[in-house]
């Protein structure tokens, strides 16, 4: 079959580059997996020569490059057939035939190489919580003054901050669990959507594979997109919520407080000065690139039937990976950031004894011991911060009097200058959640746990499925069992 130009040019060659580059083990695998299955059969019995000559044909092709496309020769599935067939024969080369469409195929091969890019990401994502933690842990004690909408707001420390980043990673880590545990059902022996007459073992082959069962429904194997959309999902949320905390990672960059290791950043041709934070813009990148590929994903599955159709098949793979491709390199550029950031804690000390910050400090100790309502305190307050403004003078350098003179009680100068104390105002915050050094130790240690679990359910997936492929892709070993 000679195929129209634009036909090939458009589709089947990018097509079968893509199948080759990433596909390819994935498609070795479930054709195994199947041929193993069939060779359980009834009707396979008496032909173990041509099965045992399959099943060698098939690891023989592991050690070959993916076949390049031919004239007439439609993908790279075919032109697997195809030269499995010369090295064994039509006969032994029918048996991998028999249950098999190229619908349950290709959407096994999807998902398994799906679930690989996933477990990467769960991998990094784990990195960064643990980045994250590590870091917190070593600026309990570290104040910044925390913005609201734009705007200096209240002390609080840089660990509050980062375990709050931490604790939205984590977030994205019961996402990640959840789209694993819901890509761990196996397509294959669903062939072209009604299963088989042969009693194929669905759950043989599931295990094969390293998937805890088989798609339950045999339509449901074959026309289903709903795990793109978990990855589109994951896409969208990960990548737009991490945009946020290296927005922030930049700006501290160019306030100056963080430093960058040196082979993270790169300098100007013309100004021997700078240290551009590079390393960071490129991972701000990669997130919008997932988060793009996210929307291919979805206007992919919008309005498509439900069934075997190219829109959730073939023409969305590359999308799928981009996504995939796209978080891995941001988490894996954001971790070595923060792994080699350095952090002034001087100028943000300095930064923060400069501001008016701790006004709300001072209402709430006019309340405690001053006697005043809220609103009251309040008040005074506002007029002290103005005062202290129109004199160019910091509000921690207030006096009792200063108090005073804007209509307040008279505090002691201890109590005044406490109230006023950016450590004192994260201290006195000691409640469950608040940036006391106490209460985010505690949060720290809840988030280690936390991330313990995760790394506990991330290892013992990657352990089933490691273990599959062992067996699976191993010499010599029983092909029935």
């Amino acid at each position: 079959m000679n195929w129209h130009p634009a036909y090939t040019g458009r589709v089947l060659a990018p097509d079968h580059a893509f199948a080759a580059d990433r596909l390819y083990e994935a498609f070795l695998d479930a054709l195994t997996a199947h041929a193993r299955t069939v060779a359980r059969l009834p009707a396979a019995q008496g032909h173990e020569s041509e099965l045992t000559a399959l099943d060698a044909g098939l690891r023989r092709q592991r050690t070959l490059p993916a076949p390049r496309p031919e004239p007439g020769v439609p993908d790279l599935y075919f032109a697997l057939q195809k030269r499995l067939e010369t090295e064994i024969g039509p006969e032994s080369l029918a048996w991998l035939r028999l249950g098999l469409s190229r619908n349950d195929l290709d959407m096994t091969a999807y998902v398994l190489a799906a679930r690989e890019g996933l477990l990467r990401v769960a991998r990094r994502a784990g990195a960064l919580r643990e980045a994250l933690l590590d870091l917190a842990d070593a600026h309990v004690e570290t104040v910044i003054i925390a913005t609201t909408h734009h705007q200096p707001a209240q002390p609080t420390t840089l660990a509050h901050y980062l375990v709050a980043a931490a604790a939205v990673v984590g977030r994205d880590h019961d996402r990640l669990l959840g789209a694993l545990a819901r890509l761990d059902r196996c397509p294959l022996g669903a062939a072209a959507l009604a299963g088989s007459s042969h009693p194929l073992d669905r759950a043989f082959t599931a295990a094969a594979l390293g998937f805890r069962e088989p798609v339950a429904n045999t339509y449901d194997a074959v026309a289903a997109g709903d795990w793109q959309l978990d990855l589109a999902a994951l896409g969208q949320t990960l990548g737009v919520g991490l945009s946020r905390l290296v927005h922030d990672l930049v700006a501290a960059a160019s306030d100056g407080w963080l430093r960058l290791a040196d082979d993270l950043v790169q300098g100007s041709s013309i100004m021997p000065q700078k240290r551009n934070p590079v390393t960071l813009e490129h991972a701000r990148t990669r997130f919008g690139r997932a988060a793009g590929a996210a929307q291919m994903l979805a206007f992919s599955n919008h309005n498509v039937p439900f069934g075997d159709v190219n829109d959730v098949g073939p023409d969305v793979q590359e999308a799928v990976h981009t996504v995939l491709d796209a978080l891995d390199a941001g988490l894996e550029l954001l971790v070595a950031c923060l792994r080699g950031a350095t952090i002034d804690a001087d100028r943000l000390a300095a930064r923060a004894a400069a501001t008016d910050t701790t006004a709300t400090e001072l209402a709430d100790e006019l309340v405690r011991t001053g006697g005043c309502t809220f609103p009251e305190a309040h008040r005074i307050a506002t007029a002290l911060v103005r005062l202290q403004a129109d004199r160019s003078r910091t509000l921690a350098s207030a006096t009792p009097d200063d108090l005073v003179g804007c209509g307040g009680p008279r505090l002691t100068a201890e109590a005044l200058a406490d109230a006023l104390s950016p450590a004192a105002f994260v201290a006195r915050r000691s409640g469950i959640g608040g940036p006391a050094p106490a209460a985010v130790r505690s949060q720290i240690e809840r988030g280690r746990r936390e991330l313990a679990e995760y790394h506990r359910a991330v290892d013992t997936s990657t352990a089933r499925i490691d273990a599959a492929h062992r067996k699976l892709r191993a010499p010599g070993k029983d092909t029935t069992t």
